[in-house]
């Protein structure tokens, strides 16, 4: 998974250049009883500004993040929200759960002595369903002190016209953000040092119609010039002319160099020192951005230290829309050198964009080969086939490995629809005879995986079973130890699991048994602590505690340090302080649930946190409460995905809502719920809930 990029957590505006604009700030602070505001405008009407005035000197406490087109994938968006929220603590290496991140935002909310607010900036890149129903979710949640702030230039696809009649909804629009004649005089005076006359700022807030882009551009024109009168009553009626002479002012009134600077640099959406020199071929990028950002030509710093910026949005498409105009072979160039940079640097997903963008396909296939296994595994299965739709159709479905890729994404998302599709694709190239050896080799035992754990959504675990054992056949030989175990480990995982869900935990045990050295050969250590949770767990409901705990106390002196790191071993942790519950050590069983929630909790494992916080409670309760779920968990113990199950259940969820909010089939969703009921010994839904609550294993 890539690391957190910090740029997306603060305010990107300089406020100590911003001009006060009071009476939107009142209509802000008024917000109070509303759970949304809403600044809806289009390009370059200050919407960022604005906001970020709101905060200078506000007494309400704020979280920043600015969005763009990868936070589409919700697990990448639930990531970034999180740490959103940290502020300045340690961000998440791993995709948190969304229920655990919703459920800190708000208990971090209403530990906020005063009012709180969310601001998600340049929401309108935003086009996922599921990110949208986390957000809409969100705002349902949201206690009294906390609003949700949403800058964006389109509408979002939430209940407006619900909030706007129960008076929960504050807009800005267009309209309001548009610069007073006043507002106008103060920017071009104070940020941008001019000295016009009050008739010419009255004429140049006409002409721009108040758009603030249009009017910081026009300023830049003007600086320096004895005619300034003569060029306000020259500029067109249409704001795009505006736009178009004012760059032409600004770009001229610089030195060649410079121009050649901005318009190399203006391919990234970012820039550093080091970023700027690999395109320019120079090596004075820092000191060029830092000159820039002192003659406010349109410059942003993005963090503290001055070592990232962005250009104004506007200035940075019109510089991109003349390079590729008049050197469409530099534009791609160009391009091709920041991809490359940024791969270098680790910033895979910036590399794909930069590839896309500069019409580059083979170098998005490529990065796509090998990158797609590593973001896959951090949970951010939208990045990658966001990558894959970018591509045209047929580039994927003539290559056996990204068609298996697009399956796999599907796949591990619990949706069926088009696997068979994507399965066939890759089938077809593959015996097309123009793919690469490798693809050749690799390819056909990740199909048969795939169709295993397409199996396992269907609820046909014969069939999963026969297409594990498939994949193991076809494994070829001399593609190395690492890739050998990965393949096999998994495979023998899936036929346990396959074991486990048909209710046969002592060939579920066998298998288990058997991929753990796989596993641990091919340095997959999340799933090896899978394989000793279900282990340990398989003990328990053979009634054999001891035998679990010595088991869970194994793999953790095994993976030394690991166990701290890995955010699957807090279910180790989780399953050993079910062992120590079954044998009466109540003070060991809080003790190893805490260690779980603060192992899991560092890399949003939700479903183990909720099931350690269910414990904890449990212990912590009335002797009476404590016994029951005691009895509850020396019986069968609840899986934490049907303890995920249960809650949603208790909260009124239906089977299709709960679905749709994991991401699994209704039909898993069902088995689940039987399951629970089964080990609850309840009836129906609503004994199941009584039961639960009575057990602590719900708050």
């Amino acid at each position: 998974m890539e690391p957190v990029v910090r740029t997306k957590l603060g305010i990107q505006a300089r406020t100590e250049r911003l001009v006060s604009r009071p009476r939107l700030r009142a209509i802000l602070e008024a917000a109070a009883p509303a759970r949304l505001v809403l600044v809806a405008a289009p390009a370059g009407f200050g919407k960022t500004s604005l906001l970020a005035d709101w905060m200078v000197g506000s007494e309400t406490a704020f979280a920043w993040l600015s969005l763009d087109a990868a936070d589409n994938d919700p697990a990448r968006f639930v990531r970034y929200l999180r740490a959103a929220m940290a502020g300045d603590g340690p961000a998440p290496q791993r995709a948190p759960d969304r229920e655990l991140v919703l459920a800190e935002l708000v208990d971090a909310v209403v530990a906020v002595n005063g009012p709180f607010a969310l601001v998600l900036d340049d929401y309108h890149l935003i086009e996922a369903a599921p990110v949208h129903s986390i957000v809409a979710e969100l705002l349902d949640r949201l206690p009294p002190n906390g609003r949700l702030v949403i800058a964006t230039r389109a509408d979002p696809p939430l209940r407006l016209a619900r909030l706007r009649a129960r008076g929960e909804l504050i807009e800005v629009r267009a309209e309001d953000l548009r610069f007073t004649t006043a507002e106008a005089d103060a920017l071009l005076r104070g940020p941008l040092g001019l000295e016009l006359s009050i008739a010419d700022v009255e004429q140049l807030a006409a002409r721009t119609e108040g758009w603030v882009a249009a009017l910081q551009l026009a300023g830049l024109s003007l600086r320096g010039r004895a005619d300034a009168s003569r060029i306000v009553r020259e500029f067109g009626a249409s704001n795009r002319f505006v736009l178009d002479f004012v760059v032409d002012e600004v770009l001229g009134s610089l030195s060649a160099a410079t121009q050649d600077f901005l318009l190399r640099t203006s391919v990234a959406a970012r820039l550093c020192g080091p970023l700027c020199d690999a395109l320019t071929g120079d090596r004075d990028g820092q000191d060029r951005l830092e000159s820039l950002e002192r003659a406010n030509l349109l410059l942003f710093p993005l963090d503290q230290e001055r070592r990232w910026y962005r250009y104004h949005h506007l200035l940075a498409d019109l510089l991109r829309g003349r390079l590729a105009a008049t050197d469409p072979g530099l534009s791609s160039e160009l391009h091709g050198r920041a991809a490359d940079w940024l791969e270098r640097h680790g910033a895979v997903d910036d590399a794909v964009e930069q590839a896309q963008r500069g019409g580059d396909p083979a170098r998005v296939i490529r990065l796509v080969r090998a990158n797609w296994m590593a973001i896959m595994h951090g949970g951010e299965l939208w990045t990658v086939q966001r990558w894959l739709d970018a591509l045209p159709a047929e580039l994927v479905q003539c290559d056996p490995q990204l068609s298996a890729t697009y399956a796999w994404g599907l796949v591990l998302r619990g949706d069926a629809t088009g696997v068979e599709a994507r399965l066939d694709d890759a089938e077809h190239a593959l015996q097309s005879g123009s793919v690469a050896t490798l693809d050749r080799r690799l390819v056909p035992a990740q199909l048969e995986l795939i169709r295993a754990k397409l199996s396992e959504i269907r609820h046909d675990f014969e069939a999963e079973r026969r297409h594990a054992k498939l994949a193991i056949e076809r494994i070829p030989a001399g593609v190395g130890p690492v890739f050998d175990a990965l393949l096999r480990g998994d495979a023998t995982s899936l036929m346990a699991q396959a074991e486990l869900l048909a209710g046969d935990d002592v060939a579920a045990a066998a298998a288990f048994g058997r991929s753990v050295p796989l596993l641990r050969r091919g340095g997959n250590h999340i799933g090896v602590a899978h394989a000793a949770r279900e282990l340990a767990r398989i003990e328990l409901r053979a009634g054999r505690p001891r035998q679990a705990l010595e088991r869970c106390d194994a793999e953790l002196a095994t993976a030394g340090d690991a166990a701290d790191v890995v955010v699957a071993y807090g279910a180790v942790h989780l399953a050993r302080a079910e062992a120590l519950l079954a044998l009466g050590d109540r003070a060991g069983a809080r003790a190893a649930a805490v260690r779980a929630d603060a192992v899991a909790r560092a890399g949003g494992e939700g479903p183990v946190v909720r099931g350690a916080t269910a414990l904890i409670a449990g212990l912590d309760a009335e002797p009476g409460r404590a016994t029951n779920g005691t009895r509850a968990l020396r019986g069968e113990s609840l899986t934490p995905r049907e303890l995920e199950v249960l809650r949603l259940v208790a909260i009124g969820r239906s089977n299709r809502q709960i679905a749709a909010e994991l991401f699994v089939t209704v039909g898993t969703v069902k088995t689940h719920v039987h399951a629970i009921s089964g080990k609850l010994a309840a009836a129906n839904r609503v004994e199941a809930i009584a039961r639960a609550r009575e057990a602590g294993l719900l708050a």
